[in-house]
């Protein structure tokens, strides 16, 4: 490269570095608000007008293990609260595990939660992984911070709510966190005029019996929580929320699912058992238990676009032999999660979705529970169905064929099958391939693909 060239270069160079630099403060601090604060720190670096800029950023995002002495985390945390502690706040993020160092019954974190509301702050996301996190109680003050507009906190108690004012909550994540009492949570999220979003997940030491949602806002709502199969509790999840579009359910332990005028539900992922299993089995002759059960299908009737769990398929197979299924009439997506080969229930279900065009087969596990058993053929034809995918990788077995042929032999206007070999397989995919497109299929235009 010539003299005058590599000058260009250099000069096109630093005219690029110098568009960065010419951006006013403001700006600068906003493109920093979403880096780690332990990386905006190290923009101090860069040039004198860098050193102190750290500073000024509206948002705190830190995790305890950034630094080598715990004290010296507390430190930090204190004098960024410290610093322009006239400015509004946009987030304070904080991860933080505190076993063996520090005292629980002394740590700040409630002093900096009082601090972070007078700030006005938006966003507040805090995991406390200590042993003994659940001794710290975050004070009230978080109740009446009508800045927030999300909440996520992970390990800790909250005090019950005697006033709460949240106009603007609009997310809320509550990760294995305790109330003081049973009414605090139901309070809470009643409480909040417009929240759409709540997860809430469960190690049902909160020694709540019955979890009420109740919000005319909530759009999506996440329920998830630890199982004990063989422990028979009565626990109840009740869910009143009209609006709501998009229902999570992954629990094994709660009794009853009780689902109140669910009008607008689109998308649900749904892995329950109404706490039934091996030794708590589904009685016919329980006649509350399968009206709740019965109720909670008709709830969930109206969704679009499903994710369903074979041990929740497997229960609705029990219901259906003793009364008949809803009709979901409105569903177009399926994706069903298998464990093993426990395909036996899925023609019962897939006859009471009539409109059903897409469905994806998924494995959550290859391990096997019981006997295999053959699938049963329907008692109508598939007639809407027209894309199947099968994640599971095929090995070529018997169950797995069986599975393929129902869908080939049974889909009046499928047009295509995708399938995939597993590995252990491939040099013998031609065995298997052979196998696979000599199954009778019912559609003529259907086209089985198979990825290798």
């Amino acid at each position: 490269m010539d003299e005058d060239r590599e000058k260009h270069v250099r000069a096109k160079g630093s005219d690029e570095v110098d568009w960065i630099s010419k951006l006013p403060d403001c700006l600068l601090c906003e493109v920093l608000l979403n880096l780690p604060t332990k990386d905006v720190v190290k923009t101090s670096v860069l040039s004198r007008r860098w050193r102190n800029l750290w500073k000024h950023v509206p948002g705190l995002d830190l995790d305890n293990t950034d630094f080598q002495e715990f004290n010296t985390f507390l430190s930090f945390v204190d004098s960024f609260l410290d610093f322009n502690s006239e400015s509004f706040l946009q987030k304070f993020i904080l991860k933080y595990d505190c076993d063996d160092e520090y005292d629980p019954d002394i740590f700040l974190i409630g002093r900096w939660i009082n601090t972070i509301v007078t700030r006005k702050v938006q966003h507040i996301d805090v995991l406390d992984d200590s042993y003994g996190s659940w001794e710290v109680q975050l004070p009230s003050s978080i109740y009446t911070c009508e800045s927030l507009v999300s909440l996520k906190l992970c390990g800790l108690t909250l005090a019950s709510p005697e006033f709460v004012s949240l106009p603007s909550l609009k997310v809320m994540d509550l990760i294995i966190t305790k109330f003081a009492d049973d009414m605090g949570l139901e309070t809470l999220i009643t409480k909040c005029p417009v929240l759409e979003s709540l997860t809430i997940e469960r190690s049902f030491c909160d020694e709540i019996e019955v979890l009420r949602v109740r919000s005319q806002s909530l759009l999506r709502f996440t329920h998830v929580a630890d199982s004990d199969e063989g422990v028979v509790e009565d626990l109840v999840v009740s869910i009143d929320a009209p609006k709501l579009e998009y229902l999570r359910l992954s629990d094994h332990r709660v009794a009853s699912f009780i689902l109140n005028k669910p009008g607008k539900l689109v998308k649900a992922d749904i892995d329950i058992v109404f706490n039934l299993s091996s030794v708590n089995k589904f009685n016919p002759d329980d006649l509350p238990k399968r009206t709740m059960i019965r109720n909670f299908l008709l709830g969930i009737s109206t969704i679009k676009d499903m994710i369903i769990f074979s041990s929740t398929l497997e229960v609705i197979y029990d219901f259906s032999r003793c009364e008949r299924l809803p009709l979901f009439r409105n569903l177009s997506v399926l994706c069903v999660e298998f464990y093993g080969y426990m395909w036996e229930m899925l023609p019962i279900f897939l006859e009471s979705c009539p409109n059903l065009k897409t469905l994806v087969v998924k494995s959550a596990s290859y391990q096997e529970k019981g006997e295999n058993i053959i699938l049963p053929g329907p008692r109508r034809f598939l007639s809407s169905l027209e894309y199947v995918k099968i994640e599971r990788p095929l090995k070529g077995e018997a169950m797995e064929m069986k599975l393929v042929s129902y869908l080939l032999e049974n889909s009046t206007i499928l047009k295509k099958l995708t399938l995939c070999l597993d590995d252990s397989v491939k040099k013998e995919d031609s065995v298997i391939l052979k196998e696979l497109l000599a199954i009778p299929r019912l559609s003529t235009s259907s086209k089985v693909v198979v990825l290798g």
